[in-house]
């Protein structure tokens, strides 16, 4: 029983510090084009602009539970790297990988823009959020996958919530 403890704090660790499995590492070709954009990017659907900075765009407003503080959060999520206004560099995608992502709501064990804006999400929602620098990663978490200073955008889905 000790063991599962350890897994899913390596998990969330990996997690944080925008890690990925091996396999996932390998540079893209330069000629590779941007994924194409989701429902979400159409210029119908516009940014709410929390007052820290975070961008949020509801896809699908769930009806399930909203979670609270320290709950464990289940979530998928696909992640790029803003460029000019856009979704550009994919860098996650947790069902590619598969496995969710989980982490405890609100205890900084994720990027604060993570915190913020699935802490108003219910059970069963599709999010995008447009992270700042601010409330991303530190340089030293980012590594060689994330520039300094990026604006990052991550499309989340509310799993679940324990």
């Amino acid at each position: 029983m000790r063991l599962a403890p350890c897994c899913l704090t390596a998990l969330v660790a990996l997690l944080t510090i925008g890690c990925r499995p091996p396999q996932a590492v390998a540079p893209a070709p330069a000629s590779v084009t941007p994924p194409p954009a989701s429902p979400a990017a159409s210029p119908s659907l516009a940014w709410t602009t929390t007052p820290s900075g975070l961008g949020l765009q509801d896809l699908v407003v769930g009806k399930g539970a909203t979670p609270t503080l320290a709950q464990v959060c289940v979530v998928e999520v696909l992640a790029w790297i803003e460029q000019d206004g856009r979704q550009g560099t994919l860098f996650l995608d947790t069902r590619k990988r598969g496995w969710p992502a989980t982490f405890p709501l609100g205890v900084k064990r994720v990027i604060k823009g993570w915190d913020e804006g699935v802490a108003t999400m219910k059970v069963g929602g599709r999010r995008l959020l447009r992270v700042p620098p601010a409330l991303g990663y530190t340089a030293r978490e980012a590594g060689s996958d994330i520039p300094a200073d990026a604006n990052l955008i991550f499309e989340i889905e509310l799993i679940e919530v324990r």
